[in-house]
């Protein structure tokens, strides 16, 4: 029998029991306001400049000579932010294209649709037509132009599948400026920035980052030691890997760290060379990302919710055997259940870890009453960023 589900804004599902182990630490109103606003982007979208490569003042100024809209975060120099506009009315055509749901969901923010990202085009579309573009969900995300016929869809393997003109969020398509291709930016939430900040590499370190696809923070923790430091950057997947190799080059930064494939939850077994020799070790694992955005539509259940836990606490248990007695590993996600967050610091503890205390201008506490002031949250419904968890714990001497 499959349990009963909650439906707690349009098209985002929990199961009773995550649905209940929540409303321990939410109102439903609370609930509501934080699954409304995961569906939406928030209203800043945020780049992060190689200052290895450029100013941040300069940066700025080459993206105003474009005519965008640039502005400075209050709190990181190398943080700027571009306004996302919208909610917009989407015209209506008469054909549809039906686009996976990661692609939607870059669509509904004014990409255009690529080809891999294609479900279906509908019979009879001409190159030149006016689509509009659905989610999976059925929802109408952009208004544009097919760049290709229906009959070759199927044969198009890459490129441009639909030019999008009207979006229902509308950014810059930035990853097409030059400055992107010169590797002059890196885009990424205002969260994930305060991560490799609150690391805070110093230069002839040791770095081990154990979930690093697709490079954001490996490239910021070098960027931040000036490259300095040596990173060791794992990944389980290969294409992962290949990618994020991609993505260091274009920013100038591969000889600054190594890109290998490896499930780190047996990093002492397999890099043995490791263990005992590193100064600090991020772990942003996999996780029920239930604080991504935007997301149209989601489901998730308190089976999963539990599995990730047990998941995340194998890499934990692999960092205390990598650390050097006084090492840092910094533990953070892009979700919300506790479970997965501060019970993870208390496992953690139990190893022997101690928690350092760690903030960061305007974002929340912990959850529970022992981390309240010692670990980071951010709620899309108050901070209009991403959810996410960032917690600092040091191996003691």
């Amino acid at each position: 029998m499959v349990e009963k589900e909650v439906e707690i804004v349009r098209g985002h599902r929990l199961d009773y029991q995550l649905y209940n182990y929540l409303l321990q630490y939410f109102s439903d109103s609370e609930l509501n306001a934080i699954f409304e606003a995961i569906r939406r982007p928030p209203s800043r979208y945020y780049i992060r400049v190689n200052t290895l490569k450029i100013s941040p003042e300069d940066l700025a100024k080459k993206l105003r000579e474009r005519s965008l809209d640039v502005y400075f975060d209050e709190n990181l120099s190398e943080a700027l932010w571009l306004p996302v506009k919208g909610p917009r009315k989407i015209p209506t055509a008469k054909k549809v294209v039906l686009a996976d749901k990661r692609a939607a969901e870059s669509v509904y923010m004014g990409a255009n649709l690529y080809a891999p990202g294609v479900i279906k085009f509908e019979d009879g579309i001409r190159k030149g037509d006016e689509v509009n573009v659905i989610a999976p969900n059925g929802e109408v995300v952009a208004f544009g132009i097919a760049e290709v016929d229906s009959d070759n869809i199927r044969n198009t393997k890459s490129g441009v599948a639909v030019r999008t003109l009207v979006s229902t969020y509308e950014l810059p398509k930035i990853r097409e400026l030059p400055e992107y291709e010169l590797g002059l930016f890196y885009d990424q939430s205002l969260p994930a920035q305060w991560v490799a900040h609150i690391l805070d590499p110093r230069p002839n370190e040791v770095i081990v980052d154990m979930n690093a696809a697709p490079g954001g923070k490996t490239s910021h923790i070098i960027q931040l030691s000036g490259g300095k430091a040596f990173v060791h950057a794992f990944d389980r997947s290969s294409r992962k890997v290949q990618d994020m190799a991609t993505i260091l080059r274009r920013l100038g930064m591969e000889k600054y760290c190594s890109v290998e494939v490896r499930d780190t939850r047996y990093l002492d077994v397999d890099r043995p060379d490791l263990v005992g020799s590193v100064d600090r070790v991020l772990i942003d694992p996999p996780c029920t990302d239930m604080g991504v955005r935007p997301k149209l539509f989601d489901v998730k259940t308190m089976d999963l919710v539990k599995s990730l836990s047990e998941y995340q606490r194998q890499f934990i248990r692999v960092a205390w055997k990598l650390l050097k007695p006084g090492g840092i590993l910094v533990y953070s996600t892009c979700t919300l259940p506790p479970l997965e967050n501060e019970d993870n610091v208390a496992y953690a503890e139990s190893l022997g870890f101690r928690v350092i205390d760690a903030s960061v201008p305007g974002a929340s506490g912990g959850l529970i009453d022992k981390y309240r002031n010692s670990v980071i949250r951010f709620y899309p419904h108050v901070h209009d960023t991403p959810g996410f968890f960032i917690a600092k714990l040091m191996k003691p001497s």
